[in-house]
């Protein structure tokens, strides 16, 4: 029933917009057949994403990425391994191929933002009520191809759903998704050091930590929102990052500038400071930002105020340009207090 109303509401503030696809992925199952329906469903669009992605990796290292990719799966939890090497048997493509799109982030996530245009953005605001609402828009270059391999999976475990995110097809890592009745994750790119110290993180690490893979054990096995700020926070990664995280009570959102070792910074919820939001797009916010996306959002955020903040007016604020824009891929609101709500409020932009 919830989602009349929003498709309603986004048709009249968005010329073109469609819900993503809805599967369920059975952790009871055996990992190496647990995505072939979301593979079988999207074979025409893989080999092209494929190619595409290729590109995002500096030519001279290609060689040795790609072959690294195809190395480096041993070096993961036996689930994960088994996954990647299912979607590589169910599309046909190269395992390879598999694991270095699953690990794009995190080879490609170096300082290059004169390559980019716009990216993605978060946002966690909070009503004077002390509700928590999430946003997202993931913005990326190849948005053509990754609209039409968007999918919404609740991933499920003995019948109910332990978790949820929005990813894409041949992707088993999740960039944004929540835990019901108790936190929201969503990864922005962080664009620092050089293209070395990710291939030394990669080595340090023994490759067991892209980025999309922790965040999803994070919210496998983390039931708290304490618990899975702490991890984020802690833990070495292969690549620099900005993690936001909504919780359920009152001051329960953080954003967190990671280095590659450790948090730069978390930066906390404060209704009793007046610190009712956080923004982040792509940015240090302790620093000068390279675009409008975030004065933007917190321009429209003051405009609406927090006395009667909703899921409505996030959707208000994902929408302003340019805080959407034509990277854009989807937009999602999570308010994990009210676990149907990231169903209900996530769109894809056409």
């Amino acid at each position: 029933m919830l989602l009349l109303p929003v498709l309603f509401f986004l048709i009249t503030t968005a010329s073109s917009t469609r819900t993503p696809p809805k599967y369920q992925i059975d952790l009871n199952e055996d990992p190496f057949q647990r995505w072939d329906q979301v593979i079988q469903d999207h074979l025409d669009y893989l080999p092209g994403v494929v190619a595409e992605s290729k590109k995002y990796i500096p030519k001279p290292l290609q060689p040795f990425v790609w072959w690294v990719a195809s190395k480096v799966e041993r070096y993961f939890p036996t689930e994960t391994r088994l996954e990647l090497e299912g979607i590589a048997a169910k599309s046909g493509l190269p395992l390879g191929e598999i694991v270095g799109l699953n690990i794009l982030y995190d080879i490609a996530a170096f300082d290059r933002r004169h390559v980019f245009g716009l990216g993605c953005t978060s946002i966690v605001a909070q009503n004077s009520a002390g509700q928590i609402f999430h946003g997202r828009n993931l913005d990326y270059d190849m948005t053509g191809l990754l609209k039409n391999i968007t999918v919404y999976v609740d991933f499920m475990r003995n019948g109910s759903v332990l978790y949820s995110g929005v990813t894409f097809a041949l992707y088993t890592g999740v960039l944004t998704g929540q835990r019901p009745g108790a936190y929201s994750v969503s990864l922005n790119a962080r664009y620092s050091g050089a293209y070395i110290d990710n291939i030394l993180m990669e080595f340090y690490t023994k490759f067991n930590l892209p980025v999309s893979f922790f965040i999803r054990d994070v919210l496998e096995k983390q039931e708290s929102y304490e618990d899975a700020v702490s991890l984020l926070s802690k833990t070495h990664l292969f690549s620099p990052s900005y993690i936001i995280v909504a919780g359920t009570k009152k001051n329960e959102g953080a954003l967190i500038s990671r280095n590659r070792w450790s948090a730069a910074n978390v930066y906390p919820l404060d209704m009793d400071a007046n610190h009712w939001f956080l923004v982040e797009t792509n940015y240090d916010n302790w620093q000068k930002q390279g675009d409008d996306r975030r004065i933007t959002a917190i321009r429209k955020l003051k405009q609406l105020g927090k006395a009667n903040f909703n899921e409505k007016s996030m959707v208000e604020v994902l929408s302003t340009a340019p805080v959407q824009n034509n990277l854009t891929v989807f937009s999602s609101v999570i308010v994990p207090a009210r676990p149907e709500v990231f169903d209900g409020f996530t769109w894809i932009w056409d």
